[in-house]
């Protein structure tokens, strides 16, 4: 059977419930404990260069066979309309396994409003500490990049969350405010609906890249 969320039918459960709308409700959460919340989320993009796996039963992982390529997954939270308004945050690292070679060029991430043409997507790269918001198709004031002094290395866990309300987009990393409500100038150019999980290799290398994801929530207004 096909598990499919959409924000119109969380959320009006959520408010016949709760009777509130007032700030971000979660309408999705998952730690990956279960095979049955491993199994919703699928492969989107990336092709025989990705796998995904059930890490010690407690999180999502995903491996990068060589590069460059990055490898999206879907989580079943899908906008019911065109411009959704999404949150997505969760905690990741590139995994120790992942060859020196390639640390450099590993990096996880988050998307939202994606399809194969269009999407917001937050990067981090663990090694260097920088971090990247980018726009599919790429727009005015995009991309933007910068380090952080928080991230953490390889094998450490980063926080990373990502919000597209309207026509603002913020983006935070382990609690520090990156970007903060910045405008984008034409939203409406940006089609996609999804939710995504990823990890990437912008190495040119025939040596694996892995990583992992716990704790994956999303929000609406």
């Amino acid at each position: 059977m096909r598990f499919r969320i959409t924000t119109a039918t969380v959320v009006l459960a959520l408010l016949a419930s709760a009777g509130i709308a007032t700030a971000a409700v979660v309408v999705y959460s998952t730690a990956f404990k279960s095979k049955a919340d491993f199994k919703q989320v699928r492969k989107f993009e990336g092709g025989k260069q990705c796998r995904k796996f059930w890490r010690g039963k407690k999180s999502f992982g995903i491996e990068v066979k060589k590069g460059p390529v990055q490898c999206d997954f879907r989580t079943p939270v899908t906008g019911d309309s065109k411009d959704p308004d999404h949150q997505i945050e969760g905690s990741a690292a590139v995994l120790q396994s992942t060859a020196k070679r390639v640390r450099r060029d590993a990096y996880v991430g988050v998307a939202v409003r994606a399809d194969e043409s269009s999407r917001y997507e937050l990067r981090v790269f663990p090694h260097s500490g920088e971090w990247e918001l980018r726009r599919r198709p790429s727009g005015q004031g995009f991309p933007l990049e910068g380090t952080e002094p928080s991230i953490g290395g390889i094998g450490e866990r980063n926080k990373l969350k990502l919000r597209a309300f309207g026509d603002r987009v913020t983006a935070i990393v382990n609690d520090a405010t990156v970007v903060d409500q910045v405008r984008d100038p034409r939203p409406g150019d940006l089609n996609g609906r999804r939710t995504l999980i990823l990890g990437g290799s912008a190495a040119r290398s025939g040596k694996e890249a892995k990583a992992y994801f716990r704790n994956v929530r999303i929000r609406v207004p």
